[in-house]
């Protein structure tokens, strides 16, 4: 028996950028919040729950309370039930996919649910407005958990007591984005990418387009694999005349070793906040991609002043462990943005 895992947004209905509209709009409205980054790569979690709580400890220096969460839940939902109303071309079905979940349905090999990072609300009111219909298909969101590998492993839970199934013989995850790569990557599950060729580059080793040809979809099904190995990256800015200096001595050390005893890293969600906060106006900068399972010092995962956790290598860098060194540079509105190199990660 196979269990097959859709994502919503972008997976099965075409509603990403109204979902983004409305998300931003009702942190705006409730709590005054405005200028939020969009490329939600860069949060921790990429979720409803996860970005939200981020906003808030950005801009408010707290996480949510309970009742804060529901108010934007409830300004969020309400904002998409407007938008339907003025255009529902908003929120179209992902091409073949309402036929791909009927067909799956019926055949008594396979188990369907869904996992979406949206919360359980606004994603099944985007459902209902492209008219794809879920009842009784097991169902996993943002309200569930704060991550994606939970929220997905949630939805593992619920089918395997909707369907009276021990264990599944193959689960294979359904999604758009970079962030449901790594969560299939992370739990170890099977993986199909629907749209952006972004998604090989990542990891996913089967795409479709969309859902048109079913008979393409149900081959894939058979063959989908886990994605491959997501390198552990962690990355670090510097001078570049440093770095060059670096691979002459054959190991780099930071001056915040000496300092601090350890040599500042971030994540690639951390990054671009990183080089805004602490190397502005600062030229002739590299990032450096460093696989941190070739560190031979220790790395510890450390709580910063801003509640959060940051690699910290404690010792000299060995060179062999930085594979890959790209120039990082300011835009010309003085602010840096993310490399192509890193949302590939």
């Amino acid at each position: 028996m196979y269990l097959v895992i859709f994502d919503i947004d972008g997976t099965l209905t075409n509603t990403e950028q109204i979902d983004e509209d409305c998300f931003v709009r009702a942190l705006a409205v409730e709590f005054g919040i405005f200028e939020i980054n969009t490329n939600w790569t860069e949060y921790t979690y990429t979720t409803d729950s996860g970005i939200t709580q981020q906003i808030f400890i950005e801009k408010l220096g707290r996480v949510p309370l309970d009742e804060e969460l529901a108010r934007v839940k409830r300004c969020f939902v309400s904002l998409l039930q407007e938008a339907s109303i003025d255009n529902q071309d908003l929120f179209s079905e992902i091409p073949g996919s309402r036929n791909a979940l009927a067909e799956l349905l019926l055949n008594p090999d396979l188990c369907v649910a869904i996992a979406t990072g949206g919360w359980g609300e606004s994603a099944k009111l985007k459902l209902q407005k492209a008219n794809l219909q879920i009842t009784g298909i097991p169902f996993a969101s943002a309200d569930d958990a704060l991550s994606r590998e939970d929220i997905v492993n949630t939805a593992i839970i619920k089918a395997k007591d909707v369907y009276q199934v021990e264990k599944f013989d193959k689960i294979v995850f359904v999604g758009d984005g970079i962030w449901d790569v790594k969560a299939a990557h992370n739990l170890s599950i099977a993986f199909i990418g629907v749209g952006s060729p972004k998604l090989i580059s990542a990891g996913a080793t089967q795409l479709i387009k969309d859902f048109t040809n079913l008979e393409v979809f149900r081959e894939i099904l058979q063959i989908a694999e886990k994605p491959r190995f997501f390198m552990n990256t962690i990355l670090h800015i510097t001078q570049r005349q440093q770095w060059e200096q670096a691979k002459n001595l054959g190991s780099y050390r930071d001056d915040s070793l000496d300092s601090e005893g350890f040599i500042h890293c971030s994540k690639s969600n951390q990054i671009v906040k990183v080089a805004n906060r602490f190397f502005n106006n600062q030229k002739d900068l590299v990032l450096l991609f460093i696989d941190s399972e070739k560190v031979e010092a220790e790395i510890r995962e450390e709580e910063a002043e801003i509640g959060e956790l940051f690699p910290h290598i404690y010792g000299k860098l060995n060179i062999d462990a930085v594979y890959q060194v790209i120039d990082f540079e300011v835009g010309e509105d003085g602010l840096f943005k993310l490399p192509q190199e890193v949302i590939n990660l």
